[in-house]
């Protein structure tokens, strides 16, 4: 048995009280036999040290597959509830009646991020195929020395321009307390955008057109807040960035780019130009940023302690948009030797932030929104 999981200050602003957890679900037209799936299990998880507590995992027959709406699929999921002791990642299969099953897997945001818990899942797969042992995940790191804070700010303003901001004290928070608004965008229709983005910008993405529209729709609604500044961001993987992270790195690696607008700018860019934007600060993104990002959330603690932690959030969250781009998951890596997953959901709100979902011929923006 492990000891206890050492959090650093980035961990704890993903694991505060109104945090639920990270819950996946990959759909398969079939999946090996319960014994095959739970010794794999086994022998994947002394690779994974923020793990080592133990991951249950249930194994269900005879389920009738429910509906496609998201609180329906929680039935899906063993969850993991917001400040619960270990373990804090569970592991769920339901073999459906009709036929084929899911993988539900849910984990507490502390231990790690999207990205994380598939490099977690990929692993698996691959020792249930019988493929080479799994290389040990990387947590503990020493990071290069942070960039010096300015002094000269205070800390909320500093924090504010790294996409992050205080809020009032969080109260625990459950799945009902947000609806899901689901917008789903044909390929043809994102590609026109795409070419007029490109001819400012090359390297435009789809993911980036998405993320301008949905932005420019959820300003178009009603704000209590007519007068505050605009708050578009992005989330960045800082895996991509070379020699920052190892690739085995099990931990949060994802945060967010706050795209720089003036008041005139949002009201008046248009959906390509926004694009090119959202690209030119991905572009961007460096070393620096996830280190100061570290440094800021370490000195909040410093100062303030892991209350203080609790009281940062997304700077997106009262009036803004977060966008996490997660279609480009390999779903192939998720094969455990009968087939990668036909489809994949995620389940869990996280206010004022769309997740977009690769569905065929078209693209999902799935959007939590406080349910009021």
């Amino acid at each position: 048995m492990s000891g206890p999981v050492s959090l650093s200050a980035l961990d704890e602003f993903f694991a505060g009280p109104d945090d639920l957890p990270i819950e996946f679900a990959f759909f398969y037209e079939r999946l090996p036999a319960a014994e095959v799936l739970a010794e794999g299990l086994a022998r994947t998880l002394p690779a994974f040290p923020r793990l080592g507590e133990g991951v249950p995992l249930l194994d269900i027959s005879g389920v009738e597959e429910p509906p496609e709406d998201k609180v329906s699929r929680a039935v899906l999921f063993d969850s993991v509830r917001p400040g619960s002791g270990p373990p804090r990642c569970r592991l769920k299969i339901s073999r459906f009646t009709s036929g084929g099953g899911c993988l539900g897997a849910s984990m507490s945001h502390g231990l790690g991020d999207g990205g994380s818990l598939v490099l977690f899942l990929s692993a698996w797969a691959r020792t249930v195929r019988g493929q080479a042992p799994v290389l040990p995940a990387a947590s503990e790191l020493e990071f290069p020395p942070a960039p010096a804070l300015d002094k000269s700010l205070p800390l909320e303003s500093q924090l504010r321009r790294a996409g992050f901001g205080l809020r009032v004290p969080p109260s625990p928070r459950v799945r009902e307390d947000y609806r899901w608004d689901i917008r789903r965008f044909a390929r043809e229709e994102v590609e026109v955008l795409l070419r007029e983005a490109r001819v400012s910008r090359p390297q435009v993405t789809a993911g980036d057109v998405l993320a301008a529209l949905l932005w420019r729709h959820y300003r178009r609604q009603p704000d209590r807040r007519p007068k505050a500044e605009p708050e578009l961001s992005t989330v960045f993987d800082f895996r991509r960035v070379p020699r920052l992270l190892p690739a085995s790195y099990f931990g949060n690696a994802g945060l967010p780019l706050r795209v720089p607008l003036s008041p005139e700018e949002a009201a008046t860019l248009p959906v390509p130009a926004l694009a090119a934007r959202i690209r030119a600060r991905l572009q961007s993104a460096s070393a620096e940023d996830f280190l100061r990002s570290h440094a800021l959330l370490e000195e909040v603690r410093r100062t303030w302690g892991s209350e203080g932690v609790d009281l940062v959030g997304f700077s997106t969250e009262s009036h803004g948009l977060l966008v996490n781009n997660i279609s480009r998951f390999d779903l192939s890596l998720l094969d455990f030797g009968t087939g990668a997953p036909h489809a994949f959901d995620v389940i869990t709100p996280i206010p004022r932030v769309c997740f977009i979902v690769s569905r065929g011929d078209s693209l999902e923006a799935h959007t939590a929104l406080p349910g009021a």
